[in-house]
């Protein structure tokens, strides 16, 4: 189940930095980029409970995003 929750949580990221780069609203773009900062918390909240319950470490290292996919300048 975490697996899925994980993979969807990715999916709505991929999504959400989609839309940031397509939108030419500024105020659209920040609640947007809000938006994939909450979605990215709760996948690192769930990478580090599988982690937890001792699932392989290998697969966690393949669902941290890049630093340099940051849309936002941090």
């Amino acid at each position: 189940m975490i697996l899925y929750q994980l993979a969807k949580r990715l999916e709505q990221r991929k999504q959400l930095t989609q839309t940031i780069l397509t939108s030419g609203d500024e105020q659209a773009v920040d609640q947007l980029v809000s938006q994939r900062e909450q979605v990215e918390e709760q996948l690192f909240t769930q990478a580090n409970r599988w982690s937890a319950e001792g699932n392989d470490e290998f697969v966690l290292a393949g669902l941290v995003p890049d630093s340099e996919c940051d849309l936002d300048g941090e």
